[in-house]
């Protein structure tokens, strides 16, 4: 978007204010009262620079606040001055007087313009953050507020990027919303979270194959074991079903669809088309699904035995989708015969009917009637268990499946448990590369089932028209060349494998005859889609799940029903349009992966859990083979919290949405996105800020390695009442007062050693300010500070110092300290320091305070780049001789710490001075 445009030539009466600490908030008043239009920026989130975190100025010892309020206010009301946080300056162009500006504003997830600044989004949030406003001394929410008077008095969302988990999910589940919540043991709020994106809790926490375990950074950078995320979420799902008087899974308000464009039809009753169904029936269609079977649930009933999926457990899942999705109609024992003609009664028709038909290879002996398919044999299997089949007939009989995949393993499990007396299987694949779950070929085993990898299957023999086994060959098995096996076949070693009954589980595929062959095909194998919206040939229809990728997971086929449910949507509002075909569907960028580097992420796992992954137990072989019962046990609730508690947190925010419910104003807003605003400005201020020095510049002082040394702008917080410890001066290490407190002066300042050989000019009166403050605090405090000199240049400086010295107990030590060591048995700290008459003196302070000098603000030098301003070797921004407010480009000009270091006083000075 473009603001304040003008002609070319034109001066512009606009100017841009870059940072908006006291200098950027000073130049913008000053200019909006002349009349000028300003935009005043800022990278942060609100508006008061390094001066919000301080508690008292010098040298008059006036609350900082205080004083900045008013300008606060101020600033935030002027009608004249445009606020425009969390944006940096992209790019510029043009000449003083008429510059083209490019900003590009970084999402803050939270609308401005309804945010009342409540707090009930932060309490709701389960995500703790370091808070930067009180330097680490404190924690926040990943949803905050910049400090209590900020303006905009708004909340702002800190998110990395999206996190790996759900990255790497096809329904983008956001597992570390629910893993957070776990971590509190808010389980009612997980089970939300986890029905936000998955209709199927139940069924994914028991049988996905869980790819955002394999993305888990636990894995992935730390090379350990990643997190449980599968099974969390049958934790949540198993809690969920105990406690259905604590779930609320009431629907949003429905919308109203297009007129006459109403009534969708849906083909199967699997993962893919309730998914459809229920997010249709959300947007006020109705809904009709139409199922063959005698149950709901698609392959997830008739293809998983139940050992792996209770169908109890199934049904409350099938029943909620529905149950919360007012206007489906389920039929069942409702066979479809003819998929187009289901347009003449409906507006639209979404075909997920799934992949029911099991291949059989092509070699003798295959059409013997001791030779099933597995999707046949589980299906008669599962129905039979509420009397809607006949149980399959193995009692007593050698079975033999043939594949080597899930669903292999699955019908040679259900064989030992209908009574085989001996089950084997067999496969092209080698034992190591088998193609079922590793974790799945080891249960196998324990149950007993001989496994014959690396075979290629010759014939079934039989004799007397009773099938007698099946004869194969060992082969060197190389992979699948175009869908093709790429094998050798190992002399001399021909085997026949003795058994009564053949299950093929080598595949299978979706029945397409209902398509009247008016729908394209795939080789008449699978429906042809348009990728991007499910469409078919066939204007109105869709497809999606097995039926188009043939056969896959469960979390895919929820996937493409979440998608068709959105293709449907616009396709019926641009029907209503006369729209077009395909249809055309918006799709929100993503947000990019949130990546933790090594060291990172080290640092993040050293205050998680320590905890191995979890392992949920397992009924014994001996007892599980022989019934139907499930076999893993869920995990219990400490482990639960235990495992939640190892998450990494990688993209900060867990999009939970624990905010969004909690938000009366509806003001959180996840979809929000960046944006690159131009603006046509005449001038432009830089008065970016400062920071703060790293205090381990030093190593010898012991910052980071002893809890109590601590930063000059730490102390100052702990001196503010609105700090850790509302004002209260405590040490870090055990909260206890601190009797002798020891200021080190020049710490990364005037030191040629770390490159930073310039004066910082402030540190030796904000030392002295903080030593009188401390005392103020607490009168039996004695503060010393350790200087080479004392540089007191401004009006009242040096008086302030001689006052501290003089008339309020602040001690002044001329030395040099060499190193800080914590005495042994104790907390108190050893200062060694040198005296100008060459004394080496050794002595014990509770607290050492660093007095750290100052640096430009973060992203500075990027920004001088981009606009051709000219830094010293420092970093700063340099001015002509006598016009210290100019830059070398004309029309911009700077003000405040980020032409030199320097304090409050003069930063305002100075932008008055460039306004």
């Amino acid at each position: 978007m473009t603001e304040n445009s003008s002609g070319n030539g034109k001066k512009v009466g606009a100017v841009l204010v870059v940072g908006a600490g006291i200098g950027g908030m000073q130049a913008s008043l000053d200019l909006a009262e002349s009349g000028f239009r300003v935009y005043l920026t800022d990278s942060g989130p609100a508006i008061g620079g390094v001066m919000a975190q301080l508690d008292k100025t010098f040298p008059t010892n006036d609350c900082a606040m205080c004083i900045m309020s008013p300008k606060l206010v101020e600033t935030g009301r002027h009608l004249n001055i445009q606020i425009m946080t969390m944006s940096d300056i992209d790019s510029i162009s043009g000449e003083a007087g008429n510059f083209s500006v490019r900003l590009r504003r970084h999402a803050r997830f939270v609308d401005i313009s309804k945010c009342t600044g409540c707090g009930d989004c932060a309490t709701a949030c389960p995500i703790v953050q370091p808070d930067e406003f009180n330097i680490g001394l404190m924690t926040r929410k990943a949803v905050y507020k910049r400090y209590p008077q900020a303006i905009p008095n708004a909340f702002v969302i800190e998110k990395r990027g999206e996190a790996p988990c759900r990255s790497a999910c096809p329904i983008e589940q956001r597992a570390m919303g629910y893993i957070a919540l776990i971590r509190e043991g808010r389980f009612a709020d997980a089970y939300r979270t986890i029905r936000e994106d998955n209709p199927f809790p139940a069924v994914c926490g028991r049988v996905c194959n869980h790819r955002c375990e394999e993305a888990c950074s636990r894995s992935s950078v730390l090379g350990e074991e990643p997190l449980g995320i599968m099974h969390l979420k049958r934790f949540v799902s198993d809690w969920a079903r105990a406690h259905p008087d604590q779930i609320n899974l009431a629907p949003p308000p429905a919308a109203k669809p297009p007129d006459g464009q109403g009534k969708v039809a849906i083909v199967g009753a699997g993962p893919a088309g309730l998914t459809c169904a229920q997010d249709l029936a959300r947007q006020g269609y109705q809904v009709t699904v139409l199922e063959a079977l005698p149950v709901a649930g698609g392959m997830m009933r008739v293809g998983i035995p139940s050992y792996r999926l209770p169908y109890e457990e199934l049904q409350k899942d099938v029943d909620d989708a529905l149950g919360v999705a007012a206007g489906v109609e389920l039929k069942l024992n409702h066979r479809v015969d003819d998929v187009p003609a289901l347009l003449q009664n409906y507006n639209a028709v979404f075909v997920a009917v799934g992949a029911h038909s099991g291949l059989r290879l092509p070699i003798p002996g295959v059409d013997q009637p001791d030779v099933i398919v597995a999707t046949d044999f589980l299906r008669e299997v599962s129905l039979s268990e509420n009397g809607a089949g006949v149980k399959p007939k193995i009692q007593g009989k050698r079975v033999l499946v043939l594949g080597g995949g899930n669903v292999a393993i699955d019908a040679a499990m259900s064989s030992v448990r209908l009574g085989a007396s001996w089950v084997g299987m067999s496969c092209l694949e080698s034992r190591e590369k088998m193609p079922a779950h590793d974790w799945e070929v080891r249960d196998a085993s324990d149950e007993g089932i001989e496994v014959f990898p690396s075979r290629t299957f010759l014939e079934i023999t039989s004799q007397d028209g009773k099938l007698t086994g099946v004869r194969m060959q060992r082969v060197d098995f190389r992979g699948f060349v175009e869908g093709r096996p790429d094998f050798d076949k190992l002399p001399n070693t021909e085997e026949l494998v003795k058994c009564d009954l053949v299950i093929f589980a080598i595949g299978q595929r979706p029945e397409l005859s209902a398509l009247k062959d008016k729908v394209e095909t795939v080789r008449g194998r699978t429906v042809a889609i348009d990728e991007n919206t499910l469409a078919t040939n066939v204007p109105g229809i869709f497809a999606g799940g097995d039926v188009v990728t043939g056969t896959s997971f469960v979390v895919d086929a929820i996937a493409a029903g979440h998608k068709a449910a959105r293709s449907i949507d616009a396709w019926l509002r641009q029907q209503a349009l006369q729209g077009v075909w395909p249809p055309v569907v918006e799709t929100l960028e993503r947000l990019p992966e949130a990546t933790l580097a090594e060291a990172q992420a080290r640092e993040i796992a050293a205050v998680k859990s320590k905890a191995p992954r979890v392992q949920p137990a397992k009924r014994p072989a001996a007892e599980r083979k022989h019934d139907f019962r499930e076999v893993e046990v869920v995990i219990t609730e400490a482990q639960a919290i235990e495992e939640a508690r190892r998450c990494l947190e990688c993209g900060i925010c867990s999009e939970c949405f624990q905010c969004v419910y909690a938000c009366r104003a509806g003001a959180i807003n996840h979809d929000d996105r960046e944006q690159v605003v131009e603006l046509n400005v005449g001038a432009v201020i830089l008065t970016p800020g400062l920071k703060t020095v790293p205090g381990d510049i030093r190593p010898e002082f012991g910052y980071g390695v002893y809890q109590n040394v601590v930063t000059s702008i730490e102390f100052e917080r702990m001196l503010s009442a609105t700090g850790p410890a509302a004002g209260v001066v405590l040490r870090p290490s055990d909260k206890k007062h601190p009797h002798k407190v020891a200021f080190i002066q020049c710490v990364g300042s005037r030191d040629i050693s770390c490159g930073q050989d310039y004066c910082s000019s402030v540190c030796c009166m904000y030392a002295t300010k903080e030593a009188i403050i401390a005392r103020e605090h607490d009168a039996n405090i004695e503060p010393t500070i350790f200087f080479m000199d004392i540089r007191a240049f401004g009006k009242g400086f040096e008086r302030y110092y001689h006052r501290a010295e003089d008339e309020q107990g602040v001690r002044y030590m001329r030395s040099m300290v060499s190193c800080v060591k914590e005495a042994p048995g104790s907390q108190n700290l050893r200062l060694l320091y040198a005296t100008p008459d060459g004394k080496s003196i050794e002595e014990e302070f509770d607290l050492v305070v660093l007095s750290v000098g100052l640096l430009p603000a973060d992203g500075t030098r990027e920004m001088a780049q981009r606009l051709g301003v000219t830094l010293n070797r420092f970093g700063f921004a340099e001015s002509p001789l006598y016009a210290p407010t100019e830059t070398n480009v004309p029309g911009i000009y700077v003000a405040g710490a980020f032409a030199a270091p320097k304090d409050i006083p003069e930063t305002v000075i100075e932008a008055s001075c460039a306004a």
